[in-house]
């Protein structure tokens, strides 16, 4: 399923995927950010989507899915479109679920999961927010499965941050020195 093309074709199924994923589509794919040719990645790609801080969502040539965020993060975060937007539907805060201690034990992780996604949802009713029912919209709509139980998802994507070769990015400064992160978003 192209849910790029889905997306930029369906204006109110994008604007519901920013509610609920604070994502936004782009009408064009775009270079991904260089900051004034200072950054460069290891993997080509090009920026298809941003968040509201102006991090990038990168489809890499191999057909996986980066992220480069405004703060200086970067890694790979799915081994294709349709992971990532399982991901998204599912993990809408995915960022918050960056805590690496939490992956060592399915129980715990079930757990953690459930911690984070219950203090989304209380965050969401504080502003008049159905984040549930946006959540369940958007993944019918979306034709992505909304799971009960996020382990085995979130279990994929914590490998695919993992994987070689890791998506990283390069930053030079004006004297050509330079430092790389390590391409995993667990490393902070």
């Amino acid at each position: 399923m192209d849910f790029i093309r889905m997306l930029r074709e369906d204006k109110d199924l994008s604007d519901l995927l920013c509610d609920v994923c604070d994502i936004e589509i782009l009408a064009d794919f775009q270079p991904p950010e260089d900051e004034f040719g200072h950054l460069s990645y290891n993997i080509p790609g090009k920026t298809f989507a941003r968040a509201g801080s102006g991090s990038e969502y990168i489809l890499l040539e191999d057909g996986s899915v980066g992220f480069w965020g405004s703060e200086g993060a970067c890694g790979r975060i799915a081994d294709n479109l349709e992971e990532f937007f399982e991901l998204m539907v599912n993990c809408p805060y995915w960022m918050d679920y960056l805590d690496e201690d939490e992956y060592q034990g399915r129980e715990d992780l079930r757990e953690y999961a459930e911690e984070v996604f219950e203090e989304h949802v209380e965050n969401a009713e504080e502003i008049d927010f159905d984040l549930l029912g946006a959540q369940r919209e958007l993944a019918e709509r979306l034709g992505a499965e909304k799971k009960e139980n996020v382990v085995d998802l979130l279990l994929r994507f914590y490998r695919c941050t993992k994987r070689e070769p890791r998506f990283m990015s390069t930053y030079t400064e004006d004297d050509g020195s330079s430092h790389s992160g390590t391409g995993s978003l667990f490393d902070r």
